[in-house]
């Protein structure tokens, strides 16, 4: 019988090889999707505040910068292989389509007991999603960003109208794209030198 038989222990050595691989693969990858969401994010917050050419230019710049910077660090992420970059894989991917579908289907539950409840819903759902892949992968700072939407969400459910679309949306796009460059920035110095991060990040 194979070693491959035998369930992948979470502290073994090649789960934790898998680990270091997917947390450079996360941060890029999931670098990306943070820069998109938050410069559309960044963009629906501030038409509320401003004109709208001024928050479609904001947001564009946003896209750009961000997305300029992951495809220069597209090589610092390869996308892992092996059996336990896969079972890894196959939980961040779960966790991922499970936040797309409860974006979709939450807002639309809570939407019946008041409309102040929709944005701040799809926030936690994108927070705890961040959490899942830093415990998973050992991902610097996502896990701050998702708590940080987490108390996002519960501290503008006190706002309604105008005023909570500009404070949800600006904060969180504020909290993607810094997430999202800080992981970047993490890749350009020590992604690259396969240097790990204290866990509690």
């Amino acid at each position: 019988m194979t070693a491959t038989a035998f369930p992948l222990r979470a502290g073994s050595a090649e789960m934790e090889a898998a680990r270091i691989e997917w947390r450079r693969r996360a941060l890029l990858v999931g670098g990306g999707f943070q820069v998109v969401f938050g410069a559309l994010w960044a963009m629906r917050g501030l038409a509320v505040v401003a004109p709208m050419w001024v928050a479609m230019a904001c947001g564009a710049a946003a896209l750009g910068a961000g997305l300029a910077f992951a495809y220069r660090l597209r090589s610092t992420g390869p996308r892992p292989t092996g059996a336990a970059a896969r079972t890894l894989e196959r939980r961040l991917t779960v966790a991922t389509a499970a936040q797309l579908v409860a974006s979709g289907v939450v807002p639309v539950l809570v939407a019946l007991a008041g409309s102040r409840l929709v944005l701040p819903s799809i926030v936690v759902t994108i927070g705890v999603l961040l959490v899942y892949v830093h415990r998973v992968a050992g991902t610097p700072y996502q896990g701050t960003a998702g708590w940080l939407l987490v108390a996002l969400s519960a501290a503008t459910l006190g706002f309604a109208g105008p005023a909570q679309t500009a404070s949800v949306c600006i904060a969180s796009a504020v909290i993607l794209l810094s997430c999202a460059a800080a992981g970047f920035r993490w890749l350009g110095r020590d992604g690259a030198k396969l240097k790990t991060w204290p866990e509690g990040v």
